[in-house]
């Protein structure tokens, strides 16, 4: 029985890439995740706002931007009071 050992040579950094992604694959991607046929229409208005703000926007910006549509198509409720 051989185990694998994670060694430093073969950790994951969190400073690594991650793969690429088209504007396509975002638009599967947030059509998989949407709650219903009233969010899923709502997909190539999130694309197309997003492909206008990324140029100006940081990666990690980016990101949020993007988990930020996934969490709005999903209908994801917030719990607890409101912020404010």
């Amino acid at each position: 029985m051989s185990t694998t050992r994670m060694t430093r040579d073969t950790a994951r950094s969190l400073d690594d890439a991650m793969p690429g992604l088209t504007y396509r694959d975002l638009s599967v991607a947030l059509g998989l995740i949407a709650s219903g046929p009233d969010h899923r229409a709502m997909i190539p208005f999130l694309v197309s706002a997003l492909r206008e703000q990324a140029p100006y926007l940081t990666g990690q910006m980016t990101m949020f931007e993007i988990l930020r549509s996934a969490n709005c198509l999903a209908d994801i409720a917030v719990t607890g009071p409101p912020d404010g």
